[in-house]
């Protein structure tokens, strides 16, 4: 059980971050109160449709920024050329910004990171030869890449340069062969003529295992921009998530756990996921809606959980008493952001599905049984009282938002 309860507790605590301990930040305060919004239920739905759709026109006109068009272009360009490697991580960037991935700078720097490791070979000045449709080395350098080229379809000179700069730590990448090591710094700028169009900075710093213990990541383009910041003192844990249109922010998450994450802890067999995690909290936000949620006292909870699994219970028993621990200890709420009021609290409930049963095979009519599982899942309960679960609530009432959302192609 000891298994079931830390993945039960990760699911609840990191379900809204799509797919702890209060920190310095007060969006993790749970114990602030909020009162309900005076809005009725269907106005609170207009509000929170209108969100998605401002969120969409935000997002865009990214693609039309000069460092998109140039890395958009970088990438068609190199296809067919034969000594592209060091355009890859470029590649998944570019990707990524397209899906909104919350995983855009980390993919961006592993990719970088395995690309170094190939050797000297991408090292130095590279300026792409528009005859043989190739990047041509003029001057070796240490650690330092650049090149110039075309920054769009239209462009008949090399008008952009990208410099990246990459610093490696001395630990190494576990279980690499050859070695690989962790990067202590990166630098990232392309410019399009004189014009700063993209930046990224990313800096690390590691235990001797290469875990991280402070991780510092963003990344600019025009007036968008992402950043990653992770820590890991074996005492907290925190990790925040930001990407910003100018100073409005449009996606965020914060996730912090307090507890002991030492090596010898989580390694041990004997623990409890109480014994490594005390308290947790997380935020995640689309705009001007939020959900905080967390266990202030996760001790607590993870000793209940055991009590439970102690007793000699059917499964719809157990559920039900396991769903009712989550729902005395969690606090879980989503609210407009700049209002400063909520639209609904969170809730888990049990639910009911019939499933094949490979343990009961009927020999006299050549079929397997049937059993019934019990799964927690969420619902909002509305400043009305009435109670919805997920589903149902984005199902209804949101056509505006999915048509905008189909009106939204990435360029090709």
């Amino acid at each position: 059980m000891k298994k079931s309860i830390f993945l039960l507790a990760g699911a609840v605590t990191f379900l809204f971050a799509l797919n702890s301990c209060k920190t310095d930040t007060n969006v993790l305060d749970l114990d602030k109160t909020l009162k309900f919004s005076t809005l009725t239920v269907e106005e609170q739905k207009t509000s929170i449709e209108q969100n998605g759709i401002d969120l969409v026109d935000k997002m865009d006109g990214m693609q039309q920024t000069k460092g998109f068009v140039a890395l958009s272009h970088l990438s068609s360009m190199t296809k067919t050329s034969p000594n592209t490697s060091f355009v890859i991580p470029f590649r998944q960037l570019r990707t990524d910004l397209l899906k909104n991935d919350l995983k855009t700078l980390d993919n961006f720097n592993t990719q970088m990171r395995v690309t170094s490791n190939i050797g000297d070979s991408i090292w130095g000045e590279w300026t792409w030869n528009k005859n043989i449709n190739e990047f041509q080395l003029t001057k070796k350098l240490v650690n330092t890449a650049i090149f110039y080229f075309p920054a769009d379809s239209i462009s008949t000179s090399n008008n952009a340069t990208l410099t990246v700069i990459y610093v490696e730590s001395t630990i190494a990448v576990p279980n690499t062969d050859p070695v690989e090591y962790m990067p202590t710094s990166i630098s990232v700028v392309l410019k399009v003529g004189t014009t700063e169009a993209l930046k990224a900075d990313f800096t690390g710093a590691y235990n001797a295992d290469a875990t991280p213990n402070k991780i510092t990541q963003t990344l600019v383009i025009d007036k968008y921009s992402w950043s990653v910041e992770l820590s890991n003192d074996t005492k907290n844990v925190s990790a925040t998530y930001e990407f910003k249109y100018d100073v409005e922010t449009l996606l965020k998450y914060q996730l912090g756990a307090a507890g002991n994450f030492t090596e010898t802890i989580i390694n041990d067999s004997t623990s409890h996921p109480q014994d490594i995690v005390t308290s947790g909290s997380m935020y995640f936000q689309v705009y001007n809606l939020a959900i905080l949620g967390g266990f202030k006292d996760f001790k607590a909870f993870g000793v209940e959980m055991d009590a439970i699994d102690a007793q000699k219970l059917g499964d719809k028993a157990r559920a039900d008493k396991q769903v009712a621990a989550i729902n005395k200890y969690l606090i879980m709420y989503g609210y407009f952001v700049k209002e400063k009021q909520k639209f609904a609290d969170i809730e888990f409930y049990v639910t009911e599905t019939t499933e094949t049963d490979y343990n009961n095979y009927n020999y006299n009519t050549g079929q397997y049984g049937t059993k019934t599982k019990y799964d927690f899942q969420p619902r909002l309960v509305l400043s009305d009282g009435s109670k919805q679960d997920m589903q149902t609530f984005i199902n209804t009432g949101f056509e505006d938002l999915i048509k905008r959302l189909n009106e939204l192609q990435p360029i090709n």
